[in-house]
């Protein structure tokens, strides 16, 4: 055998395939580097919309909060405006107060201690007792206002006091006194100037407080005012929990206690009209008459009245502060009190009552449907206002803070003069 020669036109048993290197087409680098440019170009500008994205928002959360805070700021104009309507007619135009009868609000060492914070406590709950400011004692009542203000109108009277008027540099706003008001806002008034102790730091020295004498008869009321008996009926069911009243049903909270005495006797006797009183009062006797006016007298409750007869209040206000002597009609506040809250013993107070049940008295008093009044001044003014001034007062009257209770003092002091029958003991 011979050997055969391999064919030289095939591979040998060692030969390794391997490819040549071809070079890229120059398409793919192209498409390449412009797909490398144009994410290039979309990273800028996505960078750049964040940014300014960012930055927009920036600007309009900060546009919003300026909005907010400057709608959160209180009005000092329109505080001082309130203050006019609501607190002049007691601390006086300026603030400055009246000697031995009302505290100043102007310069008061107990505001600038407290600051805005404290005013609107005060405002919204009251205060009553004895009260020491600048050095000077005061003791007397002032109505709670919560329930007659706003949160806005608050802090609008609350930072004029405190900026206006004592050189303060911080305002409270509306949202801070609505979380003042969810805690506080229906608690009692502050019994003097010792209830502030907690409120104010530094507070300087105040009377001590004085205890509320809840007396051996208090059972015996509670169950004539929340439950009645066979002959009465619950005073709580027509003049309500509170005695703040509902519609002709008359407001009782803070009435002087001989006004609220005679109005029973005179039920009893038939000087005054009506029903359902008549039957109660000869249910009870003087006694518990005389206990009952102690009971309401030195109650303090926020107010229950609303404008609700379409009155003119702009006409009802002139009505309550200044009259009109053109139709022979005084100003309310003359007999009543300042801003309406009665002159004890024989001038009820009239602020917060309810206003269908004044006009409807009024309205009595110009029909001679009522004559208990040992002065008759209420006839002639009753006769001298027409339908539209008398619905213009009462929803006046309803705007206003309500009475506050009667000092306990006071009250004491005039427990004497609380009327009974002639020829009844006690």
């Amino acid at each position: 055998m011979t050997d055969k020669k391999p064919d030289p036109r095939r591979p040998d048993e060692n030969f390794e395939p391997f490819e040549e290197t071809r070079r890229i087409p120059w398409p793919v680098y192209s498409i390449a580097i412009a797909l490398a440019i144009w994410g290039v170009i979309m990273l800028v500008q996505t960078s750049t919309a964040v940014q300014v994205a960012d930055k927009t928002q920036e600007e309009v959360a900060k546009e919003d909060s300026t909005k907010l805070a400057q709608a959160a700021a209180p009005d000092l104009d329109a505080g001082k405006t309130l203050f006019a309507d609501n607190c002049a007619t007691c601390h006086g135009d300026a603030g400055e107060g009246v000697a031995g009868a009302f505290p100043p609000l102007h310069g008061s060492d107990v505001v600038k201690l407290g600051g805005a914070k404290a005013v609107t406590h005060i405002g919204m709950r009251g205060i009553g007792g004895k009260l020491n400011v600048n050095g000077d004692g005061y003791e007397g009542q002032m109505p709670a206002f919560g329930s007659v203000l706003s949160d806005t109108e608050i802090s609008e009277i609350a930072s004029y006091v405190a900026t206006g008027l004592n050189d303060d540099a911080k305002t409270i706003s509306a949202p801070e006194v609505a979380d003042i008001r969810k805690v506080a806002g229906d608690k009692d008034p502050f019994d003097g100037g010792a209830g502030l102790a907690g409120l104010i730091n530094d507070l300087p020295a105040q009377p001590n407080s004085e205890a509320a004498d809840q007396g051996a008869d208090s059972e015996r009321v509670a169950q004539l005012v929340g439950q009645g008996t066979d002959t009465v009926w619950a005073c709580a069911s027509c003049h309500g929990d509170k005695g703040e009243g509902i519609e002709t049903v008359p407001r009782l909270a803070g009435l002087p206690a001989p006004y609220l005495a005679k109005q029973l006797h005179d039920f009893q006797r038939g000087t005054r009209f009506n029903d359902s009183m008549a039957y109660v009062a000869k249910g009870l006797s003087d006694r518990e008459i005389g206990e009952l006016a102690n009971y309401y007298a030195s109650m303090s409750s926020p107010s229950g009245a609303k404008p609700a007869l379409q009155g003119d209040l702009k006409r009802g206000a002139q009505l309550a502060k200044q009259g009109d002597w053109s139709i022979g009609v005084p100003a309310c506040f003359t007999c009543h009190g300042p801003s309406g809250v009665g002159v004890a013993p024989n001038f009820p107070g009239i602020a917060a009552q309810q206003p269908s049940y004044v006009a409807h008295q009024l309205a009595m008093w110009a029909g001679g449907a009522r004559h208990n009044s040992p002065l008759g001044l209420m006839a002639g003014i009753g006769k001298a206002l027409n339908d539209s001034d008398r619905r213009a007062v009462a929803d006046y009257l309803a705007s206003l803070a309500p009475m506050p209770a009667m000092d306990k003092t006071e009250l004491a002091a005039m427990e004497s003069n609380i009327p009974v029958r002639e020829g009844v003991d006690q």
